[in-house]
């Protein structure tokens, strides 16, 4: 009971600790940059790290609150209820069922993959957000980039900021959208498991795990184009130049082309996981 608990609590502090302090050291680090750059165009006062420390301390508290609330649901869990495998949520209906001449069109493979994107609706709502903010991310930063270099605004430190944002947000495409499927995976191992016993092949079984991360990332670029017109708003009235309207055709068309190959490899990196799944391990009954 409470030993687990203090067990629990020192391992969400520990780990928090580090990411904490590796964190705090790459916030720093980008904000004198982009400090740096503001210098280029405007008159600024000293740099100073009061807020910083301030911002990092309120930020690490609630990570911590965050993390140990979330484990507590499963600390008060009985061994029985940990040890016993979790069912599977039960499918249901989706509102293009009540489209016959969609959803009569649509192979098994297909329904049941867009069934279980809302059986999930959880790690849907994350990825949607997730893959949102990555494409807004993107656009900004190269709305920004395409600003340097054919509209005749800024320097090359904004130019270099515009890249850094990009990769920035390939970064919290990879870490967002591998992270919860990951999770994903190792929850649904006896899924995956049946439909190796059933005879399906590799590239089927990772099919059926792809699709369902591809329409998540589908409905967040949908999403995304709304957080890129906000960000880009935001982006040039801080700059100081630049307009939505002035903004190249083609960045809207980059955008989605960049998180789509940020979604891609991800799902490189986990075909392996995937198809490794150790059938007999994953379909054995617990007693």
């Amino acid at each position: 009971g409470a030993s687990v608990v203090i067990k629990y609590i020192l391992f969400a502090l520990t780990a928090t600790a580090i990411g904490g302090v590796i964190g705090y050291f790459i916030g720093t680090g980008l904000c004198s940059f982009v400090y740096l750059v503001f210098e280029y165009l405007y008159v600024m006062p000293p740099e100073t790290g009061v807020f910083g420390v301030t911002f990092f301390a309120i930020t690490f508290a609630v990570i911590v609150v965050c993390a140990v609330l979330a484990g507590m649901k499963t600390v008060k869990q009985t061994p029985a209820e940990l040890l016993h495998p979790k069912s599977p949520k039960p499918g249901k209906k989706v509102i293009i069922e009540r489209i016959p001449f969609i959803w009569n069109r649509l192979s098994f493979k297909y329904k049941s993959t867009v069934r279980n994107v809302l059986r999930y609706a959880s790690r849907f709502i994350m990825t949607v957000i997730a893959v949102a903010g990555s494409m807004g991310l993107v656009a900004a930063g190269l709305a920004l980039l395409d600003m340097c270099l054919f509209g005749n605004f800024g320097n090359a430190s904004i130019a270099w900021l515009a890249v850094l944002i990009v990769v920035f947000a390939a970064l919290l495409t990879f870490t967002a959208v591998y992270t919860i499927t990951n999770i994903s995976i190792s929850e649904r191992n006896r899924e995956i498991a049946t439909l190796m016993v059933l005879g399906y092949f590799d590239s089927e079984v990772a099919g059926y795990i792809y699709r369902e991360i591809y329409i998540d990332a589908a409905v967040g670029i949908v999403f995304g184009y709304g957080a890129a017109t906000l960000l880009i708003s935001i982006v040039f009235n801080v700059m100081g130049f630049g307009s939505l309207a002035s903004v190249s055709w083609y960045v809207w068309l980059i955008s989605p082309v960049l998180v789509l190959l940020f979604t891609f490899v991800v799902t490189l990196c986990l075909r392996k996981k995937i198809t490794s799944v150790d059938m007999n391990a994953s379909l054995k009954a617990l007693e």
